[in-house]
Formats: C-alpha cells, structure tokens, sequence
C-alpha cells in the first residue's frame, strides 16, 4: 500500500509539474505577442512570420497567435477569418477586442455601414471598457471617414498604396514635430493613430503615396541620406493603417 501511494503520489506531482510548466511557457509566449505586434506596427512584419512555426509549436490555438496570423495575413480573407475566429470562439480572451476592432475597421474602410454600426454596438455591449472605447479610438474611426465621405474623397483600390513609414512613435508630440519637419520640407506625409492591441497607442509617421513599391523605393533612399532615417515601405489597404 505504502509502495502503491508513493508511485500514486510521484505521478501527481510530475502531472502538476508538467502543467505548472506548460502554463508558465505559455505565459511566456503570450507575452512575446505583444512583441511581435508591436513590431508589425513598426512595418516590420517578416521578422515576425520567421518566428511563426516556432510560436505554433508552443501555443497552438492561441488567440494570440491567430491575432497575429490575421495581422500577418497576404490577403483580406485571411485576415478577416482569423479575426473572427477569436471573436466567435475565444470571446473572453484579451485579443477578442483587438480582432473586433480590426473587423470594424475593414467594414468601416469598405462601405459595410450595417456591419459598422452592428460591430460597434456589440463593442460597447461586449466590451464597454475596451481602450477602443474609452479612448474614443473607435468613434474617432469612424467621424474621419465619414468625412473623408463627404467630402468625395476617393482612395486607391484596396492595396495599391505604397509609402514609407519613418517613425512609430508613443508620443503624439513627437510624431506631429517630424511629420511638420517634413512638410516644410516639400513632403507628403501622415500622422496615422496606431492601435493594435487596445493597451499601446502609437502614431506612425508616413510619407509619400505611390502606387506601386517601385515608384517608392527612391524616396526610401533620399529620406536616408538627407535626415539618415531608415524608412520602412510600407503597404496600406484603405481598412488598414498599420
């Protein structure tokens, strides 16, 4: 009896340990989200999808990681079924308001106004307390591109717009003084409010508008050598702005 308790006892504290592990390597994974979509907000996405079979291996399922699949994404359709996968199935998690948001903001860009006002009010049902929410972020979205409506602005078709992102700054203040540095310089050039995962808001600085990565590439080169910034191209879809 005593034999069969200590062997009892041996596989309950190995399965205890086991999960103890499992949860802390997750926890430490989940972390590195974060990480990684900071630095898709600063154009740097191909370091990210290098990491992508490795962070798979060690959360598989993840809201997270499928957060970031759909930020990554090639294509719209892809990026919209990621993000509705957390919507529907992972509801609680901490990324569920980051991928409803993405959702709004494809539907807002595309002319989906049903589906803007039905997202919006599952936000403030589901999620009143949301940064996108208490921040204003989501009606702010939505006030700019009603008035980019009336005023019969027309933008490029869904990824055609090139330009080149030199700076993601924390700072408001920061990003308004380069962006007026470089329109007094003769430039085009955006401030774009950045917030991808509902806790760090960012303002990118982006200058340019090309249609194709080509026509980009030189400007890439001057920025460098006359304020050595290292530009990053970028590609916007008209929902996007990250």
């Amino acid at each position: 009896m005593k034999i069969e308790r200590f062997f009892m006892l041996t596989i309950c504290i190995s399965a205890m340990t086991l999960i103890t592990f499992q949860s802390i390597l997750g926890q430490v994974y989940e972390k590195k989200i974060f990480e990684y979509v900071r630095l898709i907000s600063e154009g740097k996405s191909e370091l990210v999808q290098i990491k992508m079979d490795d962070l798979k291996n060690k959360i598989p399922r993840s809201a997270g990681l499928i957060y970031v699949e759909g930020l990554i994404a090639s294509d719209d359709k892809k990026s919209l079924s990621c993000f509705k996968v957390i919507v529907d199935s992972f509801p609680q998690s901490e990324w569920a308001d980051d991928a409803l948001a993405r959702l709004f903001e494809y539907y807002l860009g595309t002319g989906r106004a049903n589906d803007v006002e039905k997202s919006f009010q599952l936000f403030q049902n589901r999620y009143p307390n949301s940064p996108y929410i208490t921040t204003g972020y989501l009606r702010q979205q939505r006030l700019s591109q009603e008035s980019l409506t009336y005023n019969r602005f027309t933008p490029r078709s869904q990824g055609q717009e090139w330009a080149i992102q030199i700076g993601a700054f924390s700072i408001k203040e920061n990003a308004e003084k380069l962006r007026k540095k470089f329109l007094s310089d003769g430039y085009t050039v955006n401030v774009y409010e950045n917030l991808l995962d509902g806790k760090n808001l960012l303002y990118l600085v982006w200058v340019g508008s090309f249609d194709n990565e080509e026509e980009a590439r030189p400007l890439i080169k001057e920025i460098k050598s006359k304020y050595n910034i290292d530009g990053v191209l970028r590609m916007r879809q008209i929902w996007k702005k990250w």
